[in-house]
């Protein structure tokens, strides 16, 4: 976000151009960045919301202004004085098939630990990646929300990309997969640890032979997850020969993969998945099967959504820490406006296993 700059006007005691620049050029944003070592977003906040930089970088910010004699369009300028104080956030639209409501529980904890910050969330729709990446541009521009939190990262996501080339100020719910992940502001649930956490249970109940159900194709989160089953897998002396399949994140999807599973000759007896949504569908094949679940079969899914609260029976599932998401989130963001220079900050946080008759029958 920057200003249109307007040529020098010579005046009465105003100091001479800084050495390498001629009295008819013009002193730009950029200038001022390069001569301090910081970011044009730096300078942006230096004039406009100086509030949001530490006392240190605010000085040697305007330093360097007065020195090169850079001066911004007064008109744009005006437009901008004002911060937004708000977060842009992106709406996905409703998708059949799936166990829903984990995204609109962070949508309100956002919110709220927003409010907490004097911030607003600003709801926007996009479909697809390409969309939002648009609708970021028109809503930043033109000042709506000064910064933004991306969710449903993929593998070399090209939001992130583009976000990180224009320098505005974002944080992901969810690891920069195939982005340099230290360089990336970012709060993320440890699945692996939770696939771990799965698999520990499953084995206590007795369980050897534990199947995963996963995604296809490339998936950060997915492979994620994956990986801390087999982790746990290796750790009790239990084979994964055979014992993990892929699919889409849909009910029907889980209950294909673990049909699949089930009608061989040495079936699993537990199951542990990527998500809520395909582990409502390994209910359901396990049923058809006439398999007692959490007794002859044991079943874990992932998010503890709405679905797992209501299928019959209770699925357990691992609940990810929404509040403590959204209240690192939202202390990144304001760190990040008040320095856009600053080092960037991590959080992975831990899942909890949410224990019900899936795999502990009453």
């Amino acid at each position: 976000m920057s200003f249109t700059d307007q040529p020098s006007v010579p005046q009465r005691g105003r100091k001479p151009a800084a050495e390498g620049t001629s009295a008819s050029s013009r002193p730009t944003m950029a200038m001022v960045a390069a001569r301090v070592g910081v970011s044009k977003q730096t300078v942006h906040y230096a004039l406009n919301s100086p509030d949001r930089l530490s006392p240190t970088t605010l000085r040697r910010v305007l330093k360097a202004v007065d020195e090169l004699g850079y001066r911004p369009n007064q008109a744009a300028r005006s437009l901008r004085t004002q911060s937004p104080r708000a977060v842009g956030f992106r709406l996905l639209p409703t998708t059949e098939g799936q166990s829903g409501g984990v995204w609109a529980s962070f949508l309100y904890e956002l919110s709220v630990a927003a409010h907490r910050a004097d911030h607003a969330v600003y709801c926007h729709p996009a479909a697809t990646d390409e969309e939002e990446i648009q609708v970021i541009q028109e809503i930043f521009s033109t000042n709506t929300v000064d910064c933004f939190v991306i969710t449903f990262t993929q593998d070399h996501d090209p939001r992130i990309t583009f976000l990180r080339e224009r320098g505005i100020p974002f944080v992901s719910f969810g690891r920069p997969w195939g982005h340099p992940m230290s360089d990336t502001w970012w709060v993320d649930v440890d699945g692996a640890a939770g696939m771990e956490q799965a698999v520990d249970h499953l084995a206590e109940r007795g369980h050897r032979r534990i199947a995963y159900l996963g995604l296809d194709g490339r998936n950060g989160f997915g492979d994620d997850r994956e990986s801390g089953w087999r982790r746990a897998m290796r750790a009790h002396g239990f084979s994964t020969r055979d014992l993990a399949v892929r699919g889409s994140d849909e009910i029907s999807t889980g209950r294909e993969l673990a049909v699949r599973l089930l009608d061989r000759k040495q079936p699993p007896t537990g199951f542990v998945c990527v998500s809520d949504t395909i582990a409502i569908g390994a209910l359901q094949a396990c049923r058809e099967r006439g398999l007692a679940v959490g007794r002859d079969v044991g079943v874990v899914g992932f998010d503890d959504s709405v679905g797992a609260h209501f299928v019959d029976p209770g699925l357990t599932s691992l609940a990810q820490p929404l509040e403590l998401v959204a209240r690192h989130t939202m202390r990144l963001l304001l760190d990040r406006l008040k320095d856009p220079d600053a080092k960037a900050e991590q959080v992975l946080l831990r899942p909890t296993l949410v224990v019900r008759e899936s795999t502990v029958p009453r």
